[in-house]
């Protein structure tokens, strides 16, 4: 599906894609945002009783502050998914694509998706920076008695 090019393709919907979008939408720049999973799809898959380490008062998203009762409290994983939910409310995303390469061309960038081909002038990366485990190299010299486990374990 090649579609006529958008201006600007924004890849990731989490809070950094999302503000992004908001600041596009601001200033009137035609976009889309483009989500493998769902509006917060990092966030869902954490752990139940999963909660931020920061205060509800420091969450400040553009145009997006924390407005709920307990602004000393920290946010659990569900109602960060609900925040995020509701800040998208109105921006241009699309759920369930997913961006299996980008190629520069033509002044431009293709992007293959999961939805075909799509043309985009500008491209923000908004994947987020923990998805996959880092172990640094000296881990492997650590006793094999040594548990070692990744966050998503």
């Amino acid at each position: 599906m090649t579609e006529r090019p958008i201006p600007v393709i924004v890849v990731g919907a989490g809070q950094a894609g999302l503000a992004t979008s908001r600041e596009l939408t601001k200033s009137g720049v035609e976009h889309v945002v483009l989500e493998r999973g769902r509006i917060g799809q990092t966030w869902r898959g954490r752990w139940d009783s999963f909660c931020l380490v920061t205060p509800n008062w420091s969450v400040q998203l553009p145009d997006g502050h924390y407005e709920g009762p307990d602004p000393d409290g920290f946010m659990a994983r569900d109602e960060i998914v609900s925040y995020l939910e509701r800040y998208a409310a109105g921006a241009p995303v699309r759920e369930n694509v997913s961006v299996d390469s980008i190629e520069a061309r033509d002044g431009g960038f293709v992007l293959g998706t999961s939805i075909g081909e799509l043309r985009a002038g500008s491209v923000v990366l908004a994947t987020g920076a923990y998805q996959r485990p880092h172990r640094p190299a000296a881990a492997d010299a650590l006793p094999a008695e040594l548990f070692q486990i990744d966050m998503n374990d």
